[in-house]
């Protein structure tokens, strides 16, 4: 039973009904003959089961079942990337096949058109991204909506999907519909005209008044050769140098400005006015911090063994203005000279004179080893001076191979190798593609494609490498006749960095009348190694606290994290982080958390998500210290028209994440045919529906026809 009231009160409802009911029958009848009276008691009390048969509702629960035909849909792309060429009208040539064969076939079929978002009608080409992924999660969601089953979804598209996905889980939804997706390549490769300017060296730290190289590339495709002014500006666009440069054809051509560096860390840009032909504008400038340094770099010299080499590298880093070094000269066992910046004359003394404490250590920012230093340094020198390198975010240079004799167990964990015995035969420096990635060659050195390399004089006793420690960059090759080698590595430890030049012999880069010819090269490649060392280290010289970003080029919405380290001994507030832009009303001032740290050194941690292109600037906030910034570059997002050349690939693993396949064009007609078919009618259970035993014409008919022959033969004998 279904009754259309809760039995709790049906049942006593109708016992009264029915009881009350024959009652009154039986008594308003009190003067009629007898049979009579029998006669209209019985047909209001059957009258009143029946009635109480109804609101019982008797009957059975039944499984509704419905047949339905699943749909094949075809999306089409509708962005601005299709109107090239022909490839609208080659995908609506597809469609209309698509058509004709379901018609045909009397197979269910529907069409949509999408660019960044999915509609029933053509937008005319005038979408000004595509997004596939969203355009297709909205179908499947429109489709369930409207109770339709889909059999599968055949896109023709070029694939220039532009537009970050909403929902990255589409793929494991249309697996779990069981809807696969077939993709259709459309167009092929596009030659599109531009020029691209791009700046490899985001970031060059210099100091005041000190010359600033900064390089630029300039790619040109599909334009023939010409001349244009390329520019460079400050951050509001006044002009600081401008140069005409001739830009070959299909090719990559490389200028660099040469300029004294400002008083101030700021952002210049480079811009290269447009092509009439470019089809891309977005990508004509490019923005480079210069990070101005204020303090000056303090570097301690040890030289155990007295050559040419030290002597040439340790007048040149004296010779610096913005560098104060003091260097330790053994000549015996009691015979040690150690000469200050700005000194003429060593001061001779009878022992070594090297840092004995972690605090004396961290008066310096770099400490350059030359060779047989196991005389500077004890167990605890060592242990001082891994603690000044992991923790204190210190640099350590090698600069003349092996930098002892033999075994120095305490020195060895800052290495970036493992030394094995003998020596090299004479060889040439040779950048590698790592170094240029880092930003030392091709920047403030020459890059791994320049002839300078080979024109200079050949190196000599490189030690021989047995392993190169984990993590460890090779920046530079030794090449000999026999055997190719790491020359130069650099190698993160803690918080700071050591490094290693394994070669002798660099003095005669500055000696010799024919090296001199092709410029000082002696002086530019220390000079520029040390700064770019200091600048790989995670503190800056002077500086107690640092400041690093996960990356320094993100698209708009990517969120950026930025850490935070502090090496001083005193335990200070936290420090806030300024961000400042023109894109941005006023300055956004953020407050880091405290993070773990294994050290125990002080760190914090926060994270920033620009909304807009453009430059953001970083800076911490702490009074009385000289603060770190850092600059994040946030480029334009892409747009239709960057890249006009189809996709496949896109489409084929969008199709394959679904269980669809890649169909290219000259295969559609036989895919088509084989896989578009009609399919038997899916049954499926639509729901539950009670049927009512008493639902049929009789039993209403009985009782209505009960309680009028009732009132008829009431009123016939005058009883109403």
């Amino acid at each position: 039973m279904n009754p259309a009231f809760p039995l709790l009160f049906l049942i006593p409802l109708l016992i009264v009904v029915i009881i009350g009911g024959a009652w009154f029958s039986w008594k308003s009848t009190r003067g009629a003959p007898a049979i009579l009276r029998k006669k209209l008691f019985a047909l209001r009390t059957i009258g009143l089961v029946i009635l109480a048969i109804i609101l019982l509702n008797p009957g059975q629960w039944q499984n509704l079942q419905d047949e339905t035909q699943k749909t094949w849909v075809h999306l089409i792309d509708d962005s601005r990337s299709m109107s090239v060429s022909s490839r609208a009208l080659d995908a609506q040539a597809l469609s209309e096949k698509i058509t004709r064969h379901t018609d045909t076939a009397e197979i269910k079929s529907g069409q949509y058109f999408f660019s960044d978002t999915l509609t029933d009608t053509s937008s005319n080409h005038q979408g000004t991204g595509t997004d596939l992924s969203t355009a297709a999660d909205a179908l499947l969601s429109q489709m369930s909506a409207q109770g339709e089953a889909l059999a599968g979804v055949i896109v023709l598209s070029d694939g220039r999907q532009t537009h970050h996905p909403r929902h990255s889980d589409f793929a494991l939804r249309a697996q779990a519909l069981g809807v696969p997706f077939y993709t259709v390549p459309i167009g092929g490769q596009h030659a599109m005209s531009d020029l691209e300017v791009t700046i490899p060296r985001k970031t060059i730290t210099v100091f005041p008044q000190q010359n600033v190289q900064i390089t630029v590339a300039i790619h040109s495709q599909n334009l023939p050769e010409f001349e244009n002014e390329l520019h460079l500006e400050t951050a509001t666009g006044e002009s600081l140098a401008s140069e005409t440069i001739r830009l070959k054809a299909d090719s990559q051509n490389f200028h660099t400005f040469s300029i004294a560096a400002p008083e101030q860390s700021t952002t210049w840009k480079i811009r290269l006015p447009q092509h009439p032909e470019e089809m891309r504008l977005t990508n004509n400038e490019s923005e480079v911090h210069i990070r101005v340094l204020q303090n000056k770099a303090r570097i301690f010299l040890a030289e155990g063994a007295p050559y040419w080499d030290s002597k040439f590298l340790a007048q040149l880093l004296r010779q610096q203005e913005y560098m104060e070094v003091h260097s330790v000269h053994r000549l015996s066992d009691t015979r040690w000279f150690h000469v200050n910046s700005a000194e003429a004359t060593p001061h001779e003394s009878d022992t070594n004179v090297f840092p004995n404490s972690l605090e004396e250590l961290k008066s310096y920012d770099l400490v350059v080893f030359g060779k047989n230093s196991e005389h500077f340094l004890d167990d605890t020198r060592a242990a001082h001076l891994r603690s000044f390198v992991k923790e204190q975010g210190g640099s350590v240079l090698f600069a003349r191979a092996k930098p002892y004799s033999g075994r120095l167990p305490g020195l060895e964990p800052l290495e970036p190798v493992s030394w094995a015995t003998g020596l090299n035969d004479q060889f040439q420096l040779l950048p590698s593609l790592d170094g240029q990635a880092a930003g030392l060659f091709g920047q403030a050195l020459p890059g791994p494609d320049s002839q300078i390399w080979k024109s200079l004089p050949e190196l000599k006793d490189a030690h021989r490498i047995d392993i190169v420690k984990p993590f460890t960059r090779i920046l530079a090759h030794g090449q000999s006749p026999s055997e190719k080698f790491p020359l130069l590595m650099v190698r993160r430890y803690g918080q700071g960095v050591t490094g290693l030049v394994n070669a002798d012999g660099l003095w005669k880069w500055d000696f010799y009348p024919d090296a001199r010819e092709l410029g000082n090269m002696y002086q530019e490649y220390w000079i520029q190694m040390i700064y770019w060392m200091l600048a790989y280290s995670e503190f800056l010289p002077g500086q107690n606290y640092s400041l690093n970003l996960s990356s320094q080029s993100v698209q708009p919405g990517t969120p950026v994290s930025l850490r935070m380290s502090y090496r001083g001994t005193e335990t200070p507030a936290p420090p806030h982080l300024r961000v400042s832009s023109p894109r941005l009303p006023a300055p956004i001032e953020l407050v880091p958390s405290e993070i773990p740290s294994e050290d125990g050194s002080l760190k914090w941690m926060t994270s920033f998500t620009p909304e807009h292109a453009g430059s953001y600037r970083f800076q911490l906030v702490q009074d009385g210290q000289t603060m770190p910034e850092a600059n994040l570059s946030v480029l334009p997002p892409p747009t239709e028209m960057d890249e006009l050349s189809a996709d496949p690939e896109f489409l084929r693993r969008f199709a394959e994440a679904t269980g669809g396949a890649l169909v290219q064009p000259k295969d559609f007609d036989r895919f088509i045919n084989e896989t578009l078919k009609k399919e038997t009618p899916e049954i499926r259970e639509s729901g539950m529906k009670w049927v009512s035993s008493w639902m049929h014409w009789l039993l209403p008919l009985l009782l209505v026809t009960l309680f009028a022959f009732e009132w008829f033969l009431r009123r016939r004998n005058g009883l109403i």
